[in-house]
């Protein structure tokens, strides 16, 4: 195998990639990158083989712009494939996903022909899965990613007019596509919706220009200007401080892995500095954080550059994405997709053991889990930033072994010790990590 997804489509199923392959657009999505890379394997067995892509994430993993752009590529593929005589049946998220910072349509079974008078049958999966949830963080303040996570439906045209301030229920937006669908949910099922939408005389031009209307409303969104106090994450003393010490500490770790190392996952990326260092050296990097402001400043410049190596992922560690589904295994958690070779850990881990009070021993059992090389930042008790985070905290509520002592003492029980350096404060160690055999 060559490390691509294999399909199997049934007779409509190919009948309707033959009309895609062969339309006069098929070739120009796919080499922008907007479609999946596709080839088939087989005539008689109906066998199509897809490009694989570095790391399948989900919605409620995405920022703010991550979301806004995959639904206007959504809408952009929907409008050229109106103008080749084809439409897209679907209209939710889970059929994009990123490579690095572009996001890529990975459903070519959702394209189909065109049928005169076929209303758009995506709207409603559309406004719920896409419109809804970018509408409640630029409109109410409201993220959207719990919502998004607990129900892979998206919250429905009634949930969302509750939601709605009066005065966005009664703007253009607000009125056509949140209040009169919520009206249209009472009066009609999915079938009477659809039919009284046929007898309407729909046609591809009045689907493209709802399509417009939808695309400029959605380019105009904005999250907002909330901050989590990290975006300027650099400025603070000891960022500055030790950048270049953990970063040539970093880049040796990286060389010595040399054609092993594949994908390296960098967890609390902030500002991304260390996952540019690791992208120098991997072929693929995992940034995952759970601010989303200085996550979505991150993806933003990685988009202007273009960039196709770094996959951001919106995480908190404490509350990872977990398993969903039928059975837990539609969609797999977020721990359970990272097949990495090195993992990155620069301040993130006094944040486990002192905001969120997880032992250190499970911190490191978490990271022995991965079974792969390690670079780990530990910040001592006296360190200014611990007595900040531990100010309101009584001696009983914090673990044992968080001295240098113990916690390499528990460093030593799970890993060899490659290399360790002070940094300059003299609160501070940087551990390279290799698993025990």
């Amino acid at each position: 195998m060559d490390g691509s997804v294999h399909r199997v489509l049934d007779d409509r199923g190919w009948e309707e990639w033959v009309a895609l392959s062969s339309s006069e657009f098929y070739d120009d999505i796919v080499a922008d990158g907007r479609l999946i890379g596709t080839t088939v394997v087989s005539v008689e067995e109906r066998t199509l083989a897809h490009t694989r892509v570095p790391l399948i994430t989900y919605p409620y993993e995405w920022t703010f712009s991550m979301l806004r752009q995959a639904a206007m590529l959504q809408l952009d593929l929907l409008d050229d494939a109106l103008q080749n005589g084809l439409t897209l049946k679907d209209a939710t998220p889970y059929n994009v996903q990123f490579v690095g910072s572009r996001p890529t349509f990975i459903d070519v079974g959702s394209f189909e022909r065109y049928r005169e008078g076929e209303p758009w049958i995506g709207y409603t999966q559309f406004c719920r899965q896409f419109l809804y949830p970018l509408l409640m963080r630029a409109w109410v303040g409201i993220p959207f990613q719990p919502w998004l996570r607990g129900s892979i439906e998206g919250p429905s045209a009634a949930d969302m007019a509750r939601m709605l301030p009066a005065r966005r229920k009664v703007q253009p937006a607000g009125l056509l596509h949140v209040m009169m669908q919520a009206r249209a949910e009472k009066q009609f099922s999915g079938e009477k919706m659809r039919d009284s939408l046929r007898e309407s005389g729909f046609n591809a031009e009045m689907i493209r220009n709802n399509v417009a209307k939808l695309r400029t409303l959605i380019e105009g969104l904005e999250a907002g200007s909330e901050s989590a106090g990290w975006v300027t994450y650099e400025g603070c003393d000891h960022v500055g401080r030790d950048r270049g010490a953990k970063t040539e500490f970093l880049r040796k770790a990286l060389a010595e892995q040399g054609e092993d190392l594949d994908t390296a996952v960098d967890f609390g990326a902030n500002d991304g500095h260390f996952s540019l260092v690791a992208a120098e050296y991997a072929n693929s990097v995992v940034a995952v954080d759970g601010d989303e402001p200085v996550l979505d400043s991150l993806w933003q410049r990685l988009r202007m550059q273009g960039d196709e190596t770094i996959n951001v992922v919106l995480s908190d560690l404490t509350d990872p994405s977990p398993s969903r589904g039928w059975a837990d295994a539609e969609r797999a958690s977020l721990i359970g997709r990272l097949d990495v070779d090195l993992v990155i850990a620069y301040g993130v881990i006094h944040h486990l053991i002192y905001t969120a009070s997880v032992p250190p021993v499970k911190v490191l059992d978490w990271l022995a889990s991965f079974q792969c090389a390690v670079v780990v930042e530990y910040v001592a008790p006296e360190d200014p930033m611990v007595i900040q985070l531990t100010a309101n905290k009584e001696e009983n509520e914090l673990h044992v072994d968080r001295d240098r002592t113990g916690f390499q003492s528990r460093v030593e029980e799970r890993f060899s010790i490659d290399r360790k350096t002070e940094l300059e404060g003299g609160t501070r160690i940087l551990y390279q990590l290799s698993p025990l055999p």
